[in-house]
């Protein structure tokens, strides 16, 4: 069963090559065929995906995201989830060209730190536990494709106060396609980042886990959600610009990755998954 899961996991990965390769054709041909093509390559591989990681889940008997390997094959499935959600309901065709390498990162680093299903420390054998990291998954998805948007909404910017209007930058997403795509993602995925950090708190509490809160990961996920409910308030009361709110969303794309590959394996005194 979990060689199967591998070989599912596997095909999703090229799945998503192959959609990357679709939009990149669409991209340079400005076809609306490749982009509707792509989103269909994409819902194969995350279909793939879904069943790898329903399949790792009954191999290991529990909530498959102990490990690095694990972690990062959800974080790309949620990734790839709000990316295909948000564009449905929102109409934003035009970024799968920059969710899919992303992706495809996330779960090289997977594949590369592979390995086979572990148990769970017994005070982690919870329901809280399993709340927390499903709420955090998907914020988390939220928020990566808001800080991607970001990244890409700061280099058009800056391009075309150099007035390089051609080229590449004609093909790019406009910045009220980029600007609608950071507010609706972070929108999102702030609720479900502090339903996550909430469920994190009671788990802690529960357990009587020592000296939480002042724990580096519980600080920088505090500071995280600080920064995005400023870039929510400040988009909603207009008092910033799209670049303002841009910054903002890097800073909190930051923020998450200290979170994920500083604190989380080397700095957190609690945040441990495998037995």
């Amino acid at each position: 069963m979990e060689q199967t899961s591998v070989i599912l996991l596997w095909l999703a990965y090229l799945l998503y090559a192959a959609a990357f390769a679709v939009f990149l054709i669409g991209f340079f041909t400005q076809r609306a065929w490749a982009n509707r093509l792509g989103s269909v390559v994409v819902a194969v591989g995350l279909l793939a995906q879904t069943a790898g990681l329903f399949l790792r889940g009954v191999e290991a008997g529990r909530f498959p995201f102990v490990g690095l390997y694990e972690s990062m094959v959800l974080v790309a499935w949620a990734v790839v989830l709000v990316w295909y959600v948000l564009q449905w309901f929102t109409k934003l065709k035009a970024v799968g060209l920059y969710v899919m390498p992303v992706v495809l990162v996330l779960l090289t680093v997977a594949l590369v730190a592979y390995d086979p299903p572990a148990g769970l420390l017994p005070v982690l054998r919870s329901d809280i536990v399993v709340v927390h990291v499903i709420v955090m998954l998907v914020a988390i998805g939220c928020l990566y494709v808001a800080g991607g948007a970001a990244i890409i909404y700061l280099i058009e910017e800056r391009l075309l106060r150099r007035r390089r209007t051609g080229g590449v930058l004609g093909r790019l997403p406009s910045l009220a396609t980029l600007d609608r795509l950071i507010y609706h993602a972070t929108l999102l995925g702030l609720p479900f980042l502090t339903m996550g950090m909430a469920a994190g708190v009671i788990r802690a509490e529960t357990f009587r886990v020592q000296g939480w809160a002042t724990d580096p990961m519980v600080l920088l996920s505090a500071a995280a959600w600080a920064v995005y409910l400023a870039l929510i308030a400040g988009r909603v009361r207009g008092d910033w610009s799209g670049r303002a709110v841009s910054w903002l969303a890097v800073m909190g794309l930051v923020l998450l990755l200290v979170i994920r590959f500083a604190a989380v394996p080397y700095l957190s005194g609690f945040h441990t998954f495998g037995a």
